[in-house]
């Protein structure tokens, strides 16, 4: 099974792109906040497109990987996620703040979706976690919910959260993976709310963090793509009361 933290630097640094049909499935999928690329082909193309860029691995958790990115004069820090089938990577969540401005895949607000939102997911309650999610990143995971949903800001406080809690009043942060290895956790999650402009966002984040005896948690870093977030805010917004082409 090919190490996530050597294939990163195969891919970036040596351009070594036939390793993709080694190292993942035909039918893997990439995600980050502009949207997702599905097919080990279209993977590939995005790789392509790239070009070389240097890395330096910062952290290794087997299944996630904490790295730095240099091309250039410019640096930004990256975690990424991978899913495997028999070994081979199935899926890929790749949070990246490098502050490229691109054109957001989400456009719009879906229909049928309802408003989630501090109140709804009480500061006093348990996370909701997926099945599998370890033991050990409960107790972080919990901590988390309170802060985050629950608004409870004397649990945990930073900059990017208090940009994100004014921007997107009603924002709700659910924690999809964790990853444990020693005294470190990993914990990948989403937020998704709608901006005061009335759009809606969604975004994916990941974070560091550091276990201590005493039973507290020690943040590492966080890592969000400003850019997504910028363009998501930004972004025109559909109508649906206006016709659809052919209907006029």
């Amino acid at each position: 099974m090919i190490e996530l933290a050597e294939l990163e630097i195969a891919l970036r640094c040596r351009l070594e792109y036939a390793r993709l049909a080694d190292t993942h499935t035909q039918r893997s999928t990439l995600e980050d906040s502009w949207g997702i690329v599905k097919g080990r082909e279209q993977i590939l193309s995005q790789w392509v497109a790239q070009g070389r860029q240097e890395v330096a691995i910062r952290a290794d958790l087997s299944d996630m990987i904490a790295f730095t990115v240099s091309q250039g004069d410019r640096h930004w820090p990256g975690h990424r996620w991978v899913t495997r089938e028999h070994g081979r990577i199935l899926r890929e969540i790749v949070i990246e703040d490098h502050g490229d401005a691109r054109q957001a895949a989400t456009g719009h607000s879906p229909l049928g979706e309802l408003r989630a939102g501090m109140g709804q997911l009480p500061a006093g309650g348990k996370a909701i976690l997926p099945a599998g999610f370890p033991e050990a990143a409960r107790p972080l995971a919990n901590r988390l919910h309170a802060a985050w949903n629950g608004r409870a800001f004397d649990l945990y406080t930073a900059d990017w959260l208090n940009s994100i809690v004014t921007a997107l009043p009603d924002a709700t942060f659910y924690f999809e993976r964790a990853l444990v290895a020693e005294d470190r956790i990993a914990l990948l999650w989403r937020v998704f709310g709608h901006h005061n402009s009335g759009r809606r966002i969604r975004l994916i984040g990941s974070g560091l963090f550091t276990a201590t005896p005493a039973g507290e948690f020690h943040c590492d870093e966080i890592v969000l793509d400003q850019a997504a977030f910028r363009a998501q805010i930004t972004m025109p917004m559909i109508d649906y009361a206006a016709p659809s082409e052919g209907e006029a």
